[in-house]
């Protein structure tokens, strides 16, 4: 693999795009999505200010990579979490929790992978991430409901899950444990409504 070389900080990178997602992940945990910029994402990789652009374009360019790379980071946990359980209900449950986790732990891709007005949703590998880790939670939600539930049932029960689990990741007075009770209680009141 070639190495990105700088030579205003004699800065040596293996693979620049991905040091450019993560740096950029931190700036907009630390500062959010306003005080955002590639200049400072630059900075802080330890390159040349044009090399944001040279591998993403713009800022929209380099927020769509993070959000799709968060996408990806949540499809991977909530995945895991699944496959540690054989009950269907508390698949779903270790799904939500693992969300809610990544949502807590990586606040920089939270706080970009659903502001769809500042990323681009056609680009690919955001269309690929986003809707492999929603697709996650609809089969979770198929395999839990009853037989003869119709897809159109799953998609509004995965979507309102999606949303409920946003708003515990964005509501941060709500502490673990309640979050845990409220999980659980969520998970449980939207399978009665399609079993």
């Amino acid at each position: 693999m070639r190495s990105e070389t700088y030579s205003r900080d004699r800065y040596h990178h293996g693979n620049l795009p991905e040091v450019l997602i993560n740096e950029g992940s931190k700036v907009l945990a630390e500062k959010g999505v306003d005080g955002f910029s590639m200049r400072e994402v630059a900075r802080r990789a330890g390159v040349a200010v044009a090399a944001p652009s040279h591998h993403f374009g713009n800022a929209k360019g380099l927020l769509t990579a993070i959000a799709a790379q968060g996408f990806g980071k949540l499809a991977t946990s909530m995945d895991l979490a699944a496959s540690a359980s054989r009950d269907c209900e508390d698949r779903v449950v270790a799904m939500c929790q693992a969300y809610r986790a990544m949502g807590m732990s990586d606040p920089g891709y939270a706080a970009i992978m659903f502001r769809v007005e500042l990323v681009d949703e056609s680009d690919q590998r955001f269309q690929e991430q986003s809707h492999r880790a929603f697709d996650l939670f609809a089969q979770a939600l198929k395999q839990a409901a009853s037989a003869n539930v119709d897809a159109a049932q799953i998609n509004y029960a995965a979507q309102t899950l999606w949303a409920t689990m946003h708003g515990l990741v964005d509501l941060k007075m709500i502490k673990d444990q309640e979050a845990e009770e409220l999980i659980r209680f969520a998970v449980r009141t939207l399978l009665a409504g399609i079993r």
